[in-house]
């Protein structure tokens, strides 16, 4: 009655399922690593529909793919297509990959000593599946905070966005207050935390476009070493007979514009794939993706994901990397 949808809560419990059923696919596994872009932007159905492969979602918000990589090189069952969000940060020391690095260890230690069937294991998994499924029902909310976010106010905090059981998400901007939520991500992505004083939202986005003018391009002193050691990771991976592929995803507006000032194309993306060599597909470069707009400047709304996903897939297979596209 109040619009607002189930949602489930994305745990490491849901990844270390989602990454338990890699093992058995085997080559028929269509594996999504990275951060938010990747969960966002992307339609799993599409993908198998497409493909004829079986996605696995193990993108982590807000975290670098490497240990996840890491993680996929090092077990030998693993012979599918790896699908890497790229992230221009994760080539600097520094970038956020605590979950990451928490959810293979906690992946690891369940694959190497299952679940303890003892009282207090029991009853520890049980409340987590019944907070679970409360949560589910309050947009990631505890009841408390549902009822006092999403109930007991007029005006409710709009929910915009929704996890799926097989951990894609589906961001519905229409909801959110525009321009205003575009402008927290351009500030956030420019490092800028003090917003300008501004009459009028055409005033804020003056300022703001002049501020990120002046923003310089971040270091990357050990860029070639990250690079080298995520290039043997991927060839650990062909070895078996399994493909890694790079996207490089969209984004539009002033997040472009500070992202293109403070990690420049030449100094990152382009080194990159030189170095690596491997197969990457940047958004700029294909018009069927470079006309997509991220209303918040950084994801896709859920309405254009499943076209976002064809044009990908059209691109990958195109270049002859994805052998059982049709």
């Amino acid at each position: 009655m109040r619009g607002f949808k189930p949602t489930v809560v994305d745990s490491g419990d849901r990844w270390a399922r989602e990454r338990a059923r890699v093992d058995g696919l085997g080559e028929r596994a269509f594996i999504v690593i990275g951060a938010s872009r990747a969960q966002l932007d992307l339609d799993l159905h599409s993908l198998a529909t497409r493909t004829g492969m079986a996605p696995v979602q193990l993108a982590i918000d807000g975290n670098s793919y490497v240990p996840v990589l890491e993680d996929l090189a090092a077990d030998e069952r693993v012979r599918g297509t790896v699908l890497v969000e790229y992230q221009d940060g994760a080539l600097r020391s520094g970038f956020p990959d605590d979950r990451a690095v928490e959810y293979v260890k906690y992946w690891r230690h369940l694959r190497t000593h299952g679940m303890s069937l003892n009282f207090e294991s029991s009853e520890s998994a049980l409340v987590k599946v019944r907070q679970a499924w409360m949560r589910s029902y309050a947009d990631g909310a505890g009841p408390w905070m549902a009822l006092s976010m999403r109930v007991m106010v007029p005006n409710a905090v709009p929910q915009y966005l929704v996890t799926l059981p097989d951990r894609q998400r589906e961001a519905n901007y229409s909801v959110v207050p525009m321009p205003g939520f575009y402008f927290q991500r351009v500030m956030r992505n420019a490092g800028i935390e003090k917003p300008p004083t501004a009459p009028d939202f055409a005033s804020l986005n003056q300022m703001l476009s002049a501020r990120i003018d002046q923003l310089q391009p971040l270091d990357a002193p050990d860029l070639g070493g990250r690079a080298s050691h995520i290039a043997a990771l991927v060839h650990r991976i062909e070895e078996r007979g399994g493909a890694v592929i790079f996207v490089m995803f969209p984004r539009s507006g002033l997040v472009w514009s500070a992202d293109e000032r403070r990690f420049p194309r030449s100094r990152y993306w382009d080194r990159f794939i030189t170095l690596t060599g491997a197969h990457g597909v940047h958004f700029e470069d294909v018009p069927a993706l470079s006309a997509f707009r991220c209303p918040d400047g950084s994801h896709l709304d859920f309405r254009d994901q499943a076209a976002f996903t064809n044009a990908l897939i059209d691109t990958m297979a195109s270049r002859g990397w994805l052998t059982r596209s049709h």
